[in-house]
């Protein structure tokens, strides 16, 4: 992936600030077991991820901004 894709990237979402927090997010989500939304042989969580937003499987909006532990909905 060369710099001119990672910035269109980054722009779709708002800055690469807010590309990065979306990559961490999802990379968290498949390190819990996750299915992955995209075919891919890769092994690299990161790129798995890339691959998903790229393809347009992964929004900003779909994503839960907070997800600390301690502010979850007690049933």
């Amino acid at each position: 992936m060369d710099k001119s894709e990672i910035d269109a990237m980054a722009e779709k979402f708002g800055g690469r600030f807010k590309l990065t927090v979306l990559i961490q997010k999802r990379v968290r989500e498949l390190c819990k077991g996750a299915a992955r939304l995209v075919e891919t042989d890769k092994k690299n969580l990161i790129d798995i991820a890339m691959d998903e937003i790229r393809a347009g499987k992964i929004t900003w909006e779909g994503m839960q901004l907070d997800d600390d532990p301690k502010k979850a909905k007690k049933e």
